[in-house]
């Protein structure tokens, strides 16, 4: 009986060590056979517009005559004047490859809408007849590019020629023409992808800065129109002179005569005549003042000079 329970108790535990190891090999199986994966994501390039410049078109691959500073606007010219514009793109991740193609655009507003430039649109493209369209920039003008792209005549533009490498700026070559923008309208310039896929980012627009209309100042009313107490009629404004005309009159010498006196107050010895004698008689009293000069001081400014000389010989006789 001793034995018996001795058994029975032994028996128990084999029984509970066996349930608690075949729990703990299911709970390590299934924790070995979970599934993992891991998933990558394909690096693609991201381009960003940056750098741009216009110049005076020449025919030439490399313009020369800057119309304005590096990333600063020029107005917009007359229709039929052709402009040269270099511009860069810069790659921020993986490295452009050749081949890729891209287009120009133009706006009013950098929100659009954007045109592509064709062969009737506002702004049309120029043929430089001494340069091949497509040819590689073996200059650059921009102070920050690195790689001299395409010179361009048309859309889409040639191939890439030249890798851009990460972190770098590729330089492209436009040549424009206004075909029939208005220039009192502000313009702005993009490049996109040949496909019409825009770039990632624009950190700077090209731009044609509008040229203001001058506008004349209203002339008085016509028809025996009068203001004013009593019916008394407007005097009417000074002829218009557009900014930039106007001209001032050198102070020496003075045109003769500013106010023109007669023959009489040059002719000094009273023969009729303003010559040698006269002459003489007013450089007598030159360079002097006080009263006694009043007779000979012929423009009234306390002296006897140069303009006074001057008036004299616009009434000379012989």
């Amino acid at each position: 009986m001793k034995w018996k329970k001795i058994f029975s108790v032994s028996i128990l535990g084999l029984i509970a060590v066996i349930v608690w190891y075949g729990k703990f090999s299911i709970a390590r199986s299934a924790s070995v056979s979970v599934p993992t994966e891991v998933v990558t994501t394909p690096a693609v390039v991201r381009l960003t517009q940056d750098y741009f410049r216009w110049y005076e078109n020449i025919d030439a691959l490399t313009p020369s005559s800057t119309l304005a500073a590096e990333n600063t606007s020029t107005s917009v010219p007359d229709s039929g004047t052709v402009l040269r514009l270099r511009m860069n793109i810069i790659d921020g991740n993986v490295d452009l490859p050749t081949g890729t193609e891209f287009k120009l655009q133009y706006a009013n507003s950098t929100s659009g809408p954007w045109t592509d430039l064709s062969t009737s649109t506002s702004w049309i493209f120029f043929n430089n007849p001494s340069v091949a369209d497509g040819q590689i920039i073996l200059t650059t003008v921009l102070s920050n590019s690195n790689t001299g792209e395409s010179y361009n005549e048309s859309n889409p533009s040639a191939s890439t020629p030249n890798t851009v490498v990460q972190g770098q700026r590729g330089e492209w070559d436009w040549v424009i023409e206004n075909n029939s923008a208005d220039t009192a309208s502000n313009w702005f310039f993009r490049m996109i992808y040949s496909s019409s896929t825009v770039l990632d980012s624009y950190n700077r627009y090209p731009k044609l800065t509008a040229v203001p209309v001058v506008t004349p100042p209203p002339s008085s009313g016509g028809g025996g129109g009068s203001t004013g107490v009593g019916g008394g009629q407007t005097t009417p404004p000074p002829p218009y002179v557009p900014p930039g005309n106007q001209t001032t009159t050198p102070p020496l010498p003075i045109p003769p005569p500013l106010l023109p006196p007669p023959i009489q107050a040059v002719d000094f010895n009273g023969d009729n005549r303003v010559n040698i004698i006269d002459l003489s008689i007013l450089l007598y009293y030159y360079n002097k003042t006080g009263p006694q000069i009043t007779r000979y001081d012929l423009n009234r400014d306390l002296a006897v000079d140069f303009p006074d000389v001057s008036i004299m010989m616009f009434y000379w006789t012989s």
